[in-house]
């Protein structure tokens, strides 16, 4: 059901000869007249024309806890780990320098990350090992998407690695937030040593920006065969293959038309780059970050269009003409409560979204705009520091799950959490990060894609959509239970295993 905004009747002062015009203030004696019998203001012509600006609003609250809707995915179904290591980020918070970046080897440990990574991927596979983690992540994936039975990964296939960049050029050197370098080699090594992918059937793309120099020499240090892709050929600036001395592995998108959109007209948005087209697999490495905040004393650039962006988001970075979906995600547009979410064809999409066997957020910094500096988490279980900013306390996180709208959700739930007693006295008494309205709205939509609260019909490859995954909130902001936690048995949502790391 749409949601309307009403205009409230505008009420004139006595109309006077300077406010009248035209063919109005030929009459304007009789108008007058009529006002005064009257006892009432009659609406003036030219008012009616004034348009009523929208005044985004930053109120969202989630539902009522442990409401579990969708159907759980996963080989444990609704599983979703979140592994914490303080120790792992060391960056001592000084935003402004172009010398000393969060994503240096001296700012984040490359041996703790990896470290978080395997023991989340062990717990949420319930495996052993990491490599029998991975076998048991194909193979879930091959049963429940391919309808291959008891079949992993075979030589040749491609996985398509897609992080976020948003704010990425090829010479990188500000503090703002994008993918970790240490985070993305952490999963290209779990991908090319553990489940045995050949490191030229790996690249890491995100095809609406230039990757930064940072991480493609990271990357490329221990694996030179690793392919990236972006959004156009190679820039000078960018680093050179170790291996062939030149910056072969370093592709523009090659656009061929991928996304079909259940409702709506686009153009652009239709093209994905042929290399994922080609992916057998993909897995969806997205950052723990709000998209939308309406104060810059930090940061630049507009507020924002929606409220999140995580992994139903990350997919902007897939398509061409991501632009022409901005209106339909807008909450000052079509984006209103309840309405079509083109994130659930991304998602549901057999040539992008379904080949995804593997949902990862980037917890390790944060933030809370598109275009932010990693931010400071005050309250448990963080209890990082807030003032000064210049500290080196953050979040320090990864999570994982089998079901985007779970981990998603989870995401949301840990960025509505430090709005609480968060306001920032500095800067005039502001919060220091905000969650727009219609938050969740999007993993609605995903969870009950088959019958969603927009009424759209959601269709793929000519088929309804089913649902995408679980969502649901935690009980509360203290102990961060979900239904499967409170109810193993019966519980049909989200099971969340925490794993910190105390020393």
């Amino acid at each position: 059901m749409k949601t309307f905004l009403f205009r409230p009747l505008e009420v004139p002062a006595r109309p006077t000869a300077g406010r009248t015009s035209g063919v109005f203030s030929r009459y304007a004696p009789l108008v007058t007249a009529i006002w005064l019998l009257v006892g009432r203001p009659l609406p003036c012509p030219a008012a009616e024309d004034k348009p009523v600006p929208r005044v985004t609003r930053y109120d969202w609250a989630p539902e009522a806890a442990n409401l579990p809707i969708g159907t759980a995915r996963g080989i444990f179904p609704g599983r979703v780990v979140w592994a914490r290591d303080p120790a792992a980020t060391k960056w001592a918070g000084r935003w402004e320098l172009k010398d000393d970046q969060w994503w240096t080897d001296a700012n984040t440990d490359q041996n703790r990350v990896e470290a978080m990574l395997s023991e989340t991927l062990r717990k949420l596979a319930g495996a052993s090992t990491d490599e029998k983690s991975w076998q048991a992540i194909f193979r879930y994936h091959n049963r429940t998407v391919r309808q291959l039975v008891d079949r992993g990964y075979q030589p040749g296939e491609v996985v398509a690695v897609k992080i976020n960049l948003n704010n990425s050029s090829s010479a990188k050197a500000d503090n703002q937030t994008d993918a970790t370098p240490q985070m993305v080699l952490a999963m290209v090594r779990q991908l090319v040593d553990q489940a045995h992918v050949p490191p030229e059937c790996v690249f890491i793309y995100d095809v609406r920006r230039f990757i930064y120099g940072a991480m493609i020499a990271k990357v490329w240090s221990a694996y030179p065969k690793v392919r990236f892709v972006q959004a156009d050929a190679p820039n000078a600036d960018q680093p050179k293959n170790p291996r062939t001395g030149d910056q072969r592995g370093i592709e523009a998108a090659d656009w061929v038309e991928g996304i079909s959109y259940s409702v709506g007209t686009y153009k652009e948005a239709k093209l994905i780059p042929r290399q994922a087209f080609a992916a057998t697999y993909l897995v969806n490495l997205a950052l723990l970050k709000a998209h939308s905040y309406p104060h810059n004393y930090m940061e630049d650039g507009d507020e924002g269009q929606t409220a999140l962006t995580m992994c139903g988001k990350n997919h902007f970075g897939s398509i061409k003409g991501t632009p022409e979906l901005h209106s339909a995600i807008n909450t000052d547009a079509g984006g209103t409560p309840r309405a079509y979410s083109p994130l659930v064809d991304l998602a549901a999409s057999p040539n992008l979204g379904a080949k995804t066997i593997l949902y990862v957020l980037d917890g390790l910094y944060c933030g809370r705009k598109w275009r932010s500096y990693p931010l400071h988490f005050p309250n448990p279980p963080f209890n990082n520091r807030v003032a000064p900013y210049e500290n080196s306390d953050w979040p320090a996180s990864v999570l994982a799950s089998l079901d985007g709208v779970a981990l998603d959700s989870v995401g949301l739930d840990i960025l509505y959490a430090q709005t609480k007693n968060n306001v920032d006295s500095t800067h005039g008494g502001v919060s220091r990060i905000l969650i727009r309205e219609n938050a969740d709205d999007y993993l609605h939509e995903m969870a009950q894609a088959d019958k969603p609260p927009s009424g759209a019909a959601y269709r793929q490859d000519g088929k309804t959509v089913g649902s995408l995954g679980v969502h649901e909130h935690w009980d509360s902001d203290g102990t961060r239970r979900y239904s499967r936690n409170l109810d193993p048995k019966n519980g049909k949502g989200i099971e969340l295993i925490f794993l910190p790391r105390a020393d």
